[in-house]
């Protein structure tokens, strides 16, 4: 069954600027394209004509909706709209009445980019020919998700929004952005561990999120950065007060690299515990330049990595 493009009003997946931290927990874990999704907001980015398969994970029944219809789910997968662009589909809990609302982004193909590396006007590059140690997770994206004005705000999980991603390269809209779920429910990890064990904390500030290969090439990062392949986040807390930098996380009464590393312990330990089950990765600590202050880096490469 295919879902139809249409040009939604967004209003109700789309949160305001500023906004409290919300977990939106399910009363049982719902299955997105095989992945394990606990919150009721969440994302996903299928090619045009690509299968969507929802079902809950505790084998209940369920009724998806989209676009004004429903119909019960079973075994049959429906369809991502035929064009790129956003959607939404929405599955209900049967036993509990609850609902689980999945903005669909279905991506520009990656072939649409030009010989140039420009999509739309926007420039992309190139990715690496080969990948890294002929990993999967190095193959180039299957398409990119399309970021307007009208749709930056939209949520990709309950706290966190597509346009907090997009490469911090110059230029208007559109632009375009890689996101990997598993990121991003790692990042929900850390910030209700975070309100969980009495760090009270909105939001994570994402610093860097996804980076094109071109502006990642012109920062002189390395060609291979998880980054390129919107499977890592530059984060820090920035709470009380909100100015811009990361908090006084170690109670020393400085803003240094020790507010890093006691937000990476942290981190590490929520690891160590298989908080993060499968979508471990690599962890770095950074302190303040110039440009920005301390921070950590965070990944869902599938292996440990620390620096």
């Amino acid at each position: 069954m295919e879902l139809r493009w249409s040009p939604l009003l967004l209003a109700c997946f789309v949160v305001p600027a500023a906004f409290a931290w919300d977990s939106q927990r399910l009363p049982a874990r719902l299955l997105v394209q095989g992945l394990q999704v606990p919150h009721a907001v969440f994302a996903i980015y299928p090619l045009p004509g690509d299968e969507i398969r929802l079902r809950w994970q505790d084998g209940s029944p369920g009724r998806v909706r989209y676009l004004g219809s429903e119909r019960a789910t079973g075994n049959e997968p429906v369809r991502a709209p035929r064009s790129p662009g956003l959607t939404r589909m929405e599955i209900v809990h049967e036993p509990s009445g609850q609902v689980a609302r999945i903005n669909v982004f279905t991506v520009v193909p990656h072939g649409a980019r030009g010989k140039d590396g420009m999509l739309n006007g926007y420039r992309m590059g190139h990715y690496p020919e080969k990948p890294l140690r002929g990993q999967e997770i190095y193959l180039p994206p299957r398409g990119f998700v399309e970021v307007t004005e009208k749709n930056a705000q939209t949520r990709v999980s309950p706290n966190f929004r597509v346009g907090q991603f997009v490469s911090k390269q110059q230029g208007g809209y559109p632009k375009y952005v890689v996101l990997q779920p598993e990121l991003l429910l790692k990042l929900e990890t850390i910030l209700a561990q975070l309100n969980r064990q009495g760090r009270a904390t909105q939001e994570l500030v994402i610093m860097s999120g996804y980076r094109t290969p071109y502006y990642n090439r012109s920062i002189g990062n390395v060609p291979y950065s998880r980054h390129v392949w919107g499977g890592a986040a530059d984060i820090y807390i920035d709470q009380a007060p909100r100015d811009g930098r990361m908090d006084d996380l170690d109670g020393n009464g400085r803003i240094d690299i020790g507010d890093a590393r006691w937000f990476a312990d942290f981190v590490d330990r929520l690891s160590d515990r298989g908080l993060f089950g499968k979508n471990i990765g690599g962890l770095g600590v950074y302190g303040a330049n110039a440009a920005h202050g301390p921070f950590i880096h965070v990944d869902v490469r599938g292996q440990r990595a620390r620096w």
